[in-house]
């Protein structure tokens, strides 16, 4: 009976009301804090290196190419070289221009019981990590980041991916993380408290005292 009287008052107790549209919090209102500005140059040296790369692979090739059976083939298509080393200078100036748009359409968000990030310029996308299923937290570093002492804060979830918060400065790596370690401990649920009476160990005596005994026993009839 106490079970169910219990059960009754949860149930009358449970309420579970719409929430109207309108009364949801806007996006916008979110204080997005922006990524370093540093890390629109190191994207911008890694992008310059790669490109150094391809274009010495580019004219390796072009030079083998030009002397050897290849040659016949040039002369048949002699459009074929310009136009690669055209679409490569357009690729290697886009990828050189393009952090000075996108990163400062990256940023972050430290709430009170999340953490959310946002990035893209045509395509975006958001992401939100609760503190109660994060599991833990890391900062990693290429060694082109340690050049421009930037970092990235990754956070791993329960049963997810982890998600990560590039072109943090050092410091503020540091800072983040350990305050979302703090509210991974506050966030916490708390033990039940340990019951004496049921971890204590039975007394031998009352463990023969819970031993049923034969009446007809002592009987020697």
């Amino acid at each position: 009976m106490g079970g169910n009287h219990r059960q009754e008052t949860v149930t009358r107790d449970f309420a579970n009301p719409e929430i109207a549209p309108d009364s949801l919090p806007a996006a916008e209102s979110v204080d997005w804090q922006s990524l370093d500005p540093r890390f629109v140059r190191r994207l911008q040296a890694g992008a310059l290196i790669r490109t150094l790369v391809f274009g010495a692979i580019g004219a390796a090739a072009h030079l083998v190419a030009a002397n050897s059976g290849a040659a016949a083939l040039l002369r048949i298509v002699p459009w074929l070289f310009p136009a690669a080393w055209t679409i490569y200078a357009l690729l290697s100036v886009r990828a050189l221009l393009w952090p000075i748009v996108a990163v400062p359409r990256r940023g972050y968000a430290m709430r009170e019981k999340d953490i959310l990030y946002r990035s893209g310029v045509f395509w975006r996308s958001a992401w939100a990590v609760p503190f109660n299923r994060v599991q833990h937290t890391q900062i990693d570093s290429t060694p082109l980041d340690r050049r421009f002492a930037l970092a990235s804060l990754s956070v791993f979830p329960a049963g997810g991916g982890g998600q990560e918060i590039p072109g943090l400065g050092e410091a503020m790596a540091g800072r983040l993380r350990a305050y979302i370690s703090a509210r991974i401990e506050d966030e916490a649920p708390d033990e039940a408290p340990n019951d004496e009476a049921a971890a204590a160990p039975a007394e031998p005596g009352a463990t023969m005292e819970t031993e049923a005994t034969d009446p007809a026993g002592d009987d020697p009839s």
